[in-house]
């Protein structure tokens, strides 16, 4: 991995800054990139190491994060991502060298039936073995890592992302210079990599319904991937170009949080969606499907946001219009999430992980 912009980037970064006060924290990515790297790099005594995983494969990768392991003789480490939790277990066995694996998404959604994905499960299934701990980000993920790979429940521990309330408080404040936002207008906000858990179509399908009896509605989706181009293709068969923005990456979504009438999350599956967590805390008028895994822990339907089945347009349209244009809802949910919102606090994140990294002797 390297320190781009995701959520279990954002949450490592968050942790690397904590710990650096008490440990003398190591760091190794598999890529020298990303918007967190040189932050964290100006830290005093953090040491760091690149895999250059631009060549190489899964044991080259291995063998150098052994031999970092080797050099600096750590007492515990903490991995990040499926991959990397794969690598990490290949390096450290034999070392003695106890290890905790945080799993931040759906092994049932990334894991295919091919040949690479079937060896991949089983090494994954050995760092699960291995490790001092499991840390999935969803009670629903624990329950599928238990389930599938036969692993001790009191191994597993749930921790859910959390996040920094003040350095949003700081953000959100900024103007919005990347469009035009209209007077009058309702503007619906999405935040992700356009990709296919994300499910932009489904959003712009129900967005169409919703301009359909709005017309002064409007959709920004802030992101970019792999679909983009096929998102913009139906967007203008849509004939919607006018009505949806596609401003690309933003650093500072907040800025467009705190200006929309209400957050979208469209996914068939998820991790634990920071962006959502973010969403509930800025705007406070949210609206995810139920998808596996996170938004059913984060959100209770009705009563600080709304939940919808994945996947169905008619109903994503109809809360998408509820949330927008019903003021009684709005009134109710907004305070329903400044109560939901205090339970994930990165304090409370930053606090799981200590304490397991205590608890290893």
């Amino acid at each position: 991995m390297s320190l781009e912009g995701g959520g279990a980037e954002k949450v490592l970064s968050t942790l690397v800054r904590n710990f650096n006060h008490d440990f003398e924290v190591v760091l190794v990515t598999f890529y020298k990139k990303g918007r967190y790297l040189e932050e964290l790099l100006s830290m005093p005594r953090l040491k760091y190491y690149c895999l250059n995983a631009d060549s190489g494969n899964t044991l080259a990768f291995a063998c150098r994060l052994r031999k970092v392991i080797k050099e600096e003789r750590p007492d515990r480490i903490l991995s990040f991502l499926y991959y990397p939790n794969i690598i990490t277990c290949l390096a450290a066995m034999f070392t003695r060298v106890p290890f905790i694996v945080s799993e931040r998404s759906n092994h049932r959604k990334y894991l295919t039936r091919s040949l690479k994905h079937k060896a991949w499960r089983f090494l994954l299934g050995r760092a699960y073995s291995n490790a001092r701990w499991i840390v999935p980000v969803s009670a629903e993920s624990r329950d599928a890592i238990i389930s599938d790979f036969r692993v001790k429940g009191d191994k597993v521990v749930t921790i859910h992302n959390g996040i920094s309330f003040s350095a949003i408080d700081e953000m959100k404040e900024e103007a919005v210079t990347e469009m035009d936002l209209e007077p009058g207008n309702t503007y619906i906000l999405a935040v992700g990599s356009i990709s296919a858990a994300k499910n932009h179509a489904l959003l712009v399908d129900s967005f169409r319904i919703v301009h359909d009896r709005h017309p002064g509605s409007r959709l920004i989706i802030l992101g970019k991937g792999d679909l983009e181009g096929d998102i913009r293709r139906r967007i203008s068969s849509l004939g919607l170009d006018n009505y949806i923005h596609l401003p690309g990456y933003c650093e500072n979504p907040y800025k467009f949080m705190a200006r929309a009438a209400c957050y979208v999350l469209s996914s068939d599956w998820e991790g634990f969606p920071n962006s959502l967590l973010e969403a509930l805390y800025v705007n406070g008028h949210v609206v995810s499907t139920d998808c596996p895994t996170g938004p059913g822990e984060i959100l209770t339907n009705n009563e600080d946001g709304i939940l919808c089945e994945p996947g169905n347009i008619q109903d994503l349209a109809a809360a998408i219009e509820r949330m927008c244009f019903d003021e009684e809802l709005r009134s109710k949910v907004y305070a329903g999430s400044r109560k939901t919102i205090t339970n994930f606090d990165e304090s409370v994140m930053i606090d799981g992980y200590r304490k397991l990294l205590d608890e290893i002797n």
